[in-house]
C-alpha cells in the first residue's frame, strides 16, 4: 500500500490520531459517562449499549466500527481510510483501558454542567486535531462520506439525523434533562472543533475551474473532510459551459 505522501505529513497525521483521539476518549469516560452524559456518534452508542451487554466498552465501540470500517475500505479512498481505520482501533484502545483504570468509580466532578462544558470542549479539541490533519475518528464520520460520495447526501444532515436518535434514545435510558445537557455538550464540542479545525476568524473562498472536478472534489473531502458546492460557469468568450467547484 503506497501513499502520494511525505514522511512528515504522515507523522503529523499518526500523531494527531495519537492526541486526538486520546482527548475523545477522556472526555467519554472522565467526564460524560459518570454524570450519565454521552458523546455523539458510535461512541455514544457504545456507552448506551454498555449498560446491557456483559463486555469491555472498548470492545463495543470497535465492534460497532467495524461494519462502517468495511464498506469505507470499498468505497472510500485507501488513504483516508487508513488513517481512519487506526483511528478507530487507537479510539476503542484508549476508552477501554481508561474504563478499566476508572473502575473503582473515580468521577472527575459530580457536577454535570462542569462535565458538559469541560466534556465537550475536550471532545471538540480531540476531533479538531484529528479533522484538521485529514483524518476522522471513524463510525458516523465514514457513514458520511458514503452516503455523500454515493447518494450526495449533505454529510452534516447524515451525522445530525443519526446524533439525534442516538441522544434521544439516552432520554429513554437516562432521562430528559441529561439528553439536553448531551445536546448542549454536542453543540459545544462541535463548536470548539470548528475553531481548530478552520483556525479562529480565518475563512478563505476557494474557486477550482477544472476539467478532473471529480477527482478534485474526491481528494479533497479525503484529505480534507470539507464540504463543496458545484458552481455552473460558462466562458464569456468561448461560451463554453463548466463547473465551479467552491469551498470555504
Amino acid at each position: 500500500m503506497k501513499f502520494n505522501i511525505t514522511k512528515e505529513v504522515f507523522i503529523k497525521k499518526l500523531l494527531a490520531i495519537l492526541i486526538g483521539n486520546l482527548f475523545c476518549a477522556m472526555a467519554l469516560v472522565l467526564l460524560l459517562r459518570p454524570n450519565q452524559l454521552i458523546s455523539g456518534g458510535v461512541t455514544g452508542l457504545s456507552a448506551l449499549l454498555d449498560l446491557y451487554l456483559p463486555i469491555p466498552i472498548g470492545l463495543i465501540l470497535f465492534l460497532l466500527n467495524l461494519p462502517p470500517m468495511i464498506l469505507g475500505l470499498i468505497y472510500l479512498d485507501t488513504k483516508f481510510m487508513f488513517f481512519s481505520t487506526i483511528s478507530i482501533f487507537l479510539l476503542s484502545f484508549y476508552v477501554g483501558f481508561l474504563d478499566s483504570i476508572t473502575e473503582s468509580g473515580f468521577i472527575v466532578t459530580k457536577d454535570v454542567l462542569l462535565s458538559c462544558i469541560f466534556g465537550g470542549v475536550l471532545n471538540g479539541i480531540g476531533m479538531g486535531i484529528t479533522f484538521r490533519n485529514g483524518c476522522s475518528t471513524g463510525g458516523l464520520d465514514i457513514i458520511g462520506a458514503i452516503m455523500k460520495k454515493k447518494y450526495n447526501i449533505s454529510v452534516g444532515n447524515v451525522l445530525m439525523g443519526l446524533n439525534f436518535f442516538i441522544i434521544m434514545s439516552s432520554s429513554f435510558i437516562y432521562s430528559l434533562d441529561r439528553a439536553l445537557y448531551t445536546l448542549v455538550a454536542l453543540f459545544i464540542a462541535y463548536r470548539v472543533m470548528d475553531k481548530i479545525h478552520l483556525g479562529v476568524g480565518k475563512q478563505k473562498q476557494v474557486f477550482i475551474i477544472s476539467e478532473h472536478d471529480e477527482k478534485i472534489v474526491n481528494s479533497i473531502y479525503s484529505n480534507m473532510n470539507r464540504g463543496m458546492t458545484y458552481i455552473y460557469g460558462e466562458g464569456a468568450y468561448s461560451h463554453n459551459k463548466f463547473k465551479i467547484i467552491y469551498m470555504i
